[in-house]
């Protein structure tokens, strides 16, 4: 007798909290799903791996899971070569940052589709896609603070004088993920500061702040083409702070005009092409001024974070985890990109302290869910109907019931999110006015 046949699956590099949409979808296809996720991380992070092996807990369709640091490459490669061994591994996915140089690595490895090495490579390297992509990019300078730290405020100020401007600027630490230790300085003084503050050995990036409207430009690539691209407006709190967190996304934007998003589908288009993009999501931000100029901010070879894959599922009728299957597995595939609703998530702020409470006054059928206290699983949506009226999907907290709520100076300060849509050609933002009416944070000091 032959052997037995091994199970077909997908390795799937996420957050177990995100994991949902991708794990559902490659269930109903009949493939196992091998996970690597982090050791330790946010609330929600520590409730997914404590409910891990759970009888018919949320994470019980997992085939396997491995918990894995992200530097441990060898760790992973080995592990992905037990699994290949034991199962017809078909596709790999990468949904969170941190993971895009395992996922290249273990893509190739196996000869599945992967992004290609000069776009994993330069996507995981703010520095990289300065220069690389020049041509997109504002102006920017590099410094490095001494192996043995500064010896006094002069040798600061050398470095950061190195930069010329223009002010304001924004200043990037080259260790850290996401949007972690992004600011603007004003001027040089501030900016002399700032690096008078840099660990011994450590690096920043250094550039133009652009001033404009900030987009998410992502786009599917498919054996080398862009199968179709989509764009979603950001909101941060960079107006009345320092600070770049992101708290409002928008699908579609409601803030472009035709001649605008044909300028920033171009510029995408141009950034793909100069990476060599072979498979997968090409994930970028752009800002745009009034005066047409686009600048990239960064770019990433991996899907995008928060809700915005719901919002394309809700905007379009259609979920965007299948497309994204198809190409992990080397299928063709599509996507529209007509939009017969518009989405949008929110983020609220709040007054630092210990998470009492999240009350709601006037959203019919809404209740906050507790998601870090319960699932740790960010919650799949469903579409409605195109001219259904506007829809408070979901309403809830990725932070537990105690948690001490910290300023808003980075993503992982945020807490209670909404996610609503309505017809493409409503008021979104009426709809978002009456969402915040309705939304109170209670907190109290430690």
């Amino acid at each position: 007798m032959g052997a037995a046949a091994k199970q077909p699956a997908v390795i799937v590099f996420s957050d177990l909290s995100k994991i949902g949409p991708s794990l559902t979808e490659l269930r109903k296809r009949g493939l196992g799903v091998l996970a690597i996720s982090q050791r330790q991380g946010s609330a929600m992070v520590q409730k997914g791996i404590e409910l891990l092996g759970t009888p018919n807990g949320p994470f019980a369709d997992l085939t396997d899971v491995s918990l894995r640091d992200y530097q441990d490459i060898s760790g992973i490669a080995d592990q992905v070569s037990v699994w290949a061994q034991e199962h017809d591994v078909r596709g790999v996915l990468v949904n969170a940052e941190v993971y895009v140089d395992a996922g290249q690595i273990v893509a190739d490895m196996l000869g599945l589709p992967n992004p290609g090495w000069r776009a994993s490579t330069v996507c995981r390297n703010k520095l990289l896609q300065r220069r690389y992509l020049r041509q997109w990019s504002p102006v920017s300078v590099l410094v490095t603070a001494p192996e043995g730290g500064f010896e006094d405020t002069g040798e600061a100020a050398e470095l950061a004088k190195t930069y010329a401007g223009p002010f304001p600027a924004a200043i990037k630490p080259l260790d850290r993920e996401s949007s972690i230790g992004v600011r603007v300085v004003e001027n040089t003084d501030a900016l002399i500061d700032a690096v008078a503050e840099l660990e011994p050995g450590s690096r920043l990036l250094i550039e133009e702040r652009v001033q404009g409207r900030e987009y998410n430009v992502d786009t599917l690539v498919s054996k080398g083409r862009p199968i179709v691209t989509l764009l979603t407006q950001k909101g941060t709190n960079e107006d009345s702070t320092e600070f770049f967190v992101e708290l409002i996304h928008t699908t579609p934007p409601n803030n472009l005009d035709e001649r605008e998003k044909d300028l920033i589908v171009d510029a995408q288009l141009g950034v793909v092409k100069r990476l060599g993009f072979e498979n997968g999501y090409a994930h970028a931000e752009y800002r745009i001024t009034d005066d047409g100029r686009v600048a990239l901010m960064e770019i990433a070879a991996r899907a995008p974070g928060d809700g915005c894959l719901h919002l394309y599922h809700l905007a379009t009728g259609k979920p965007i985890e299948p497309a994204l299957i198809d190409i992990a597995l080397g299928q063709d595939t599509q996507y529209p990109a007509v939009f017969p609703r518009r989405g949008r998530q929110v983020y609220f702020e709040h007054t630092p302290g210990v998470l009492r409470d999240v009350k709601v006054d006037g959203l019919d059928g809404i209740t906050p869910r507790w998601l870090a206290d319960t699932t740790g699983l960010w919650p799949e949506l469903k579409a409605v109907e195109p001219n259904a009226p506007a829809t408070v999907h979901e309403l809830f907290s990725i932070k537990p019931r105690g948690f001490e709520l910290e300023p808003l100076t980075e993503s992982s300060n945020r807490s209670v999110t909404a996610i609503f849509d309505a017809p493409v050609d409503n008021d979104i933002d009426a709809q978002e006015a009456r969402v915040r009416r309705a939304v109170t944070i209670v907190t109290e000091p430690r």
